[in-house]
């Protein structure tokens, strides 16, 4: 809120701090809290670390790398509702934590998105790198319906809603393992 100075009296206090009035023109206030931030840090504050910059420069790549390829396979148009499409968890081999991924399998790709509404894959998987074909995986990860999947760099396991999405999606990289 403004603080306000009435004629003939001090400036409004809270407790024992003074509130400033806001400057008359907004766009100069603005602009020189900017520059005390600046002048606050210095020129020789570099918030971002070389190799965290590297790491977040990579990762950009890639995500421009995978809306590429969803969108050559043509799975960002009228194609994407003739794949096979549903969600899964999936744990990666480097990683001891499930994610929820909304996925579809198109032209040898497995697109991973974040939820069904993103426009654009958060990562995909190459169906023609998988070493062996996907194995069952209840055993292994105490949940049902879920596969072990080894794409060359290890075992990713997921597990499916359904037994039907399960079985789906085993035909499915069937085909395109036997096509390949």
């Amino acid at each position: 809120s403004d603080a306000s100075v009435v004629a003939g009296t001090q400036p409004n206090r809270y407790g024992s701090v003074r509130l400033r009035e806001r400057p008359a023109n907004t766009a100069t206030g603005v602009a020189n809290r900017l520059r005390d931030r600046n002048s606050m840090f210095g020129s020789s504050f570099s918030p971002i670390q070389p190799e965290v910059a590297n790491m977040l420069s990579q990762i950009n790549e890639h995500r421009k790398e995978t809306a590429v390829l969803a969108e050559n396979t043509g799975v960002m148009s009228d194609k994407y509702y003739q794949c096979l499409q549903g969600y899964t968890s999936i744990q990666e081999p480097t990683s001891a934590f499930w994610k929820r991924r909304y996925f579809v399998v198109a032209e040898n790709t497995m697109f991973l998105y974040t939820n069904e509404c993103s426009r654009v894959p958060t990562d995909y998987l190459e169906i023609g790198t998988i070493v062996r074909s996907p194995r069952d995986a209840e055993d292994e990860v105490l949940m049902p319906h879920s596969l072990a999947v080894d794409f060359g760099s290890g075992d990713y396991y997921m597990y499916f809603d359904t037994l039907d999405m399960m079985r789906a999606f085993q035909g499915e990289i069937s085909k395109s393992i036997e096509a390949a």
